[in-house]
């Protein structure tokens, strides 16, 4: 799927040489070759970016051509290359606190690669950039106004957008309105396109960014893991929640959703914030206190190094090298979903990628868990078995699945219940035979099903719908063999019944309506041919019907000839 920042590209240079068009409109072969040479210069250059956004302008006026799609498929990766190089400088500058270079780095990443979320991402927390910000452009959104045009207006690029959704903290930046009163940020170092007089000045005091929240670990002790163990249950056994089991795996560099083994000695650390459940003596060691960003490691554990940018020809490889490492990048930073895009690109070119795997099972699982602490059960049973498809031994997976299962079970029969009380009986009996399908044995559903049968036989009774009424009590009894109530309600049900259409076909019998009184004691004889004398009538009442429609036929042919 191309991404808005392209088509928004191409859609707006597409209206701009259409609209200083003087020659009249051009073919499409012609546009293509002036598209290639401006692609080709650029090119020459070293202006990838733009001759990127030309060889796309020849792909919309001729999608065949070759050159093109060759172009294209040669420069995305490595603008993305470049893009991730510049992305990997500005985090070496932000970890140095040199917060202005990183700012540069992450905006050169931009360029190369608009759509790169960590770049924007951490480009709002380098510096003085939004938080300290405080001269501005007023600007009063009019009809068919976006954030995107906005910055293209003002800052002549559209992929400026995020600097005017940040500064005005606009949750979702496709949604403004017009009449909306929008502050353009001025900011050093990016040019911006108005008139002097009409920039204003916050006094507000400026605010240094922030480090991560710490989290500190104090002491821990051992514990070796005994049959049926998990993660889970050890969080559970040690801080009353299960959730935090993801504590005790990075505190012992083990991958979230995997198992651990009967023998095992974990460290189960005891962490500032969160009840410890530990009776008996706990082994001291050093206080540690880490980034929340940062994976828990014990005291000392020194960081990985970062990799040195290569220089050599992009092959596949490379490309499949820097999407697994933007999609483990991406998980690291809490951005699952991401991650799962960048990782299947892996497992598109090998399947077998076990990194990729292990990643991919570990972003559906958090996935899970984020679903799940928003109480998105249906959801999140979803992900933990996504999590299950790429990494089968996952039993903290197969524990939230049965916890939702449950949850889902519970919910199920106290909305079957709630829907009882309401005397809502149809829907109720929906409800609880989910509940049953589940749980076959749930002897509570199934006494509901009972009831909720006989209530809703004598609503059908009631409506005089006697044969419906009569299969509710039928139901109902199946459920409970020796429910006299049942029984004495199916056979009142029938005799109604007969009774009822027995006398309406007396009645249409005289007064001459003899079609519409076969029909009601032929249902009478379906049900029971015994009932009184209603095989008798139904002869006599066939008979006269058959000479009167003799005689009709009759006449007809009179009249005809």
């Amino acid at each position: 799927m191309k991404n808005k920042a392209e088509i928004i590209s191409v859609i707006l240079l597409l209206i701009l040489l259409i609209g200083c068009s003087t020659s009249g409109t051009k073919s499409p072969e012609t546009l293509a070759k002036e598209y290639t040479a401006k692609a080709q210069q650029y090119e020459e250059q070293g202006d990838l970016v733009e001759a990127l956004k030309q060889y796309k302008l020849v792909l919309t006026v001729d999608p065949a051509n070759q050159l093109a799609q060759q172009k294209r498929a040669m420069l995305e990766p490595q603008l993305q290359k470049l893009a991730e190089e510049h992305y990997k400088n500005g985090i070496r500058f932000y970890n140095k606190g040199e917060y202005g270079p990183a700012r540069k780095e992450f905006l050169t990443a931009l360029r190369y690669n608009p759509e790169h979320a960590n770049a924007k991402a951490k480009l709002t927390a380098t510096s003085k950039d939004l938080g300290q910000v405080k001269r501005y452009i007023v600007h009063t959104v009019q009809a068919d106004e976006t954030i995107s045009t906005l910055a293209e207006r003002y800052y002549g690029d559209y992929r400026k957008f995020h600097f005017i959704a940040e500064y005005n903290e606009l949750e979702d930046a496709t949604q403004v309105r017009v009449g909306q009163d929008i502050k353009i940020p001025v900011i050093e170092g990016v040019p911006i396109i108005a008139d002097p007089a009409t920039i204003q000045t916050d006094p507000g005091e400026t605010t240094e960014p922030l480090p991560g929240e710490i989290i500190t670990v104090k002491r821990f002790i051992i514990h070796t893991v005994q049959p049926e163990e998990t993660l889970s249950k050890l969080a559970k056994m040690y801080y009353g929640d299960l959730s935090k089991f993801d504590v005790i795996a990075k505190f012992n560099d083990i991958l979230v959703g995997t198992s651990v083994r009967v023998g095992q000695e974990l460290k189960i650390p005891e962490v500032e914030g969160l009840p410890f459940l530990v009776e008996g003596e706990v082994e001291e060691t050093k206080t540690v206190a880490l980034p929340k960003d940062q994976p828990l490691t014990e005291a000392g554990a020194e960081k990985p190094k970062e990799a040195e940018i290569s220089e050599k020809p992009i092959t596949i490889e490379d490309q499949t090298a820097n999407y697994r490492e933007l999609g483990i990048e991406l998980y690291q930073n809490e951005e699952y979903s991401d991650a799962i895009i960048e990782l299947n690109k892996v497992l598109s070119v090998n399947p077998a990628d076990q990194t990729a795997l292990n990643y991919m099972a570990l972003a559906y699982f958090e996935k899970g868990r984020r679903s799940f602490d928003n109480k998105a059960y249906s959801q999140a049973e979803k992900e933990f078995e996504a999590s299950l498809k790429y990494n089968r031994n996952c039993p903290d997976c197969r524990d939230y699945i049965n916890i939702i299962e449950k949850k889902s079970r519970a919910n199920l029969r106290d909305e079957a219940i709630a829907l009882y009380k309401e005397k809502k009986f149809k829907e109720a009996i929906v409800k609880f035979e989910a509940v049953v399908k589940n749980d076959p044995k749930d002897s509570g559903a199934l006494e509901y099903l009972e009831k909720s049968h006989f209530q809703q036989g004598l609503i059908l009774f009631g409506k005089e719908d006697y044969l419906a009424a009569r299969d509710e009590f039928k139901t109902a009894l199946e459920y409970n063999k020796k429910c006299g109530q049942c029984e004495k309600n199916i056979q009142k049900s029938e005799d109604t019944y007969k009774e009822v259409h027995y006398d309406i076909g007396l009645a249409y019998f005289g007064d001459q309506k003899l079609a519409e009184a076969i029909q009601e004691w032929e249902s009478v004889s379906a049900l029971d041919p015994n009932y009184k004398d209603v095989n008798k009538n139904l002869t006599k009442a066939k008979t006269l019907y058959e000479r009167l429609e003799s005689i009709k036929r009759s006449k007809t042919q009179e009249n005809t000839q």
